[in-house]
């Protein structure tokens, strides 16, 4: 009988799953992708970037959800090709919303596993991020979210390897049925790689590791990498353009530091967003 009961409860669970289908593409522009504090050593560059996925979500109970889903995800930049990357991924998570409307508090727990290949297959690896979310409607047009992210990066040159704890807040706007804004801030802690024409001894002396890298082509540089606090704010505008389909445009100034170092970085966003 209990047994029974439970294929009953699975099978329902399964007719009430919804496939989702996600794709966005478009260009990205880092001001300071060699991550450097000396102007002579700064490099910028633009990317193609895109994503898609397709995630299955089962309603097991009123108020959870399991989602399972795959996506692919890459990056062809304009001069540096060792950046280029494509890496296949999967996750699965667990969203709960305390009452019925879209106003109702959620919270989401979600994993995802990937692998990451670059063209410079040095820096390849396996990558996995562990998410928590929660978000609360403040008003029909107004809602605040934020979390927590950790995520461990492994490559076989564990020079590569990294771990981040990042906490992040936003405040989503509804200005209109057909406009979004949101504003953004992002607190990052953990492992960086900074790329300095050498020598640079005052970055030397606290260094986890370093390594004579060719990423940037000539002159040679080193790759120092370190532990590094960065300070982030983000806006970015969303505007749909029919039922499945909208524009997105974004930018983001960050900071990092471990005294004496310091670096800037300017992202700037621009995408096509399709969903079904």
């Amino acid at each position: 009988m209990t047994l029974s009961i439970v294929l009953l409860i699975l099978l329902s669970s399964f007719a009430r799953a919804e496939w989702r289908f996600e794709g966005e593409t478009g260009v990205v522009y880092d001001s300071n992708l060699s991550n450097s504090d000396r102007s002579a050593d700064v490099r910028d560059d633009w990317a193609w970037r895109s994503d898609i996925s397709a995630a299955n979500g089962l309603q097991l109970t009123r108020d959870l959800r399991l989602n399972l889903g795959a996506d692919l995800r890459g990056e062809v930049w304009d001069r540096f090709g060792a950046f280029n990357t494509i890496g296949p991924g999967a996750s699965a998570g667990l969203r709960y919303r305390f009452g019925l409307g879209r106003q109702a508090p959620w919270v989401l727990l979600e994993d995802r596993f990937g692998y990451d290949r670059f063209q410079d297959t040095a820096q390849s690896g396996y990558d996995n991020v562990l998410n928590f979310q929660a978000g609360i409607a403040l008003s029909d047009r107004i809602a605040l979210e934020g979390g927590y992210a950790f995520e461990s990066f492994v490559a076989p040159d564990d020079f590569y390897d990294r771990q981040v704890h990042r906490g992040n807040a936003r405040m989503v706007f509804d200005v209109t049925s057909s406009l979004q804004v949101t504003v953004g801030y992002t607190y990052r802690e953990g492992d960086v790689i900074s790329y300095a024409v050498p020598p640079r001894p005052d970055i030397a002396r606290f260094s986890i590791e370093r390594e004579d890298e060719d990423e940037f082509g000539q002159p040679l540089r080193t790759a120092y990498k370190l532990l590094g606090r960065t300070h982030a704010l983000s806006f970015s505008v969303a505007y749909q353009l029919m039922k499945y389909a909208s524009v997105q445009l974004g930018y983001e100034y960050a900071i990092t530091t471990h005294d004496p170092l310091q670096y800037e970085n300017h992202l700037v966003e621009a995408n096509i967003a399709v969903a079904y």
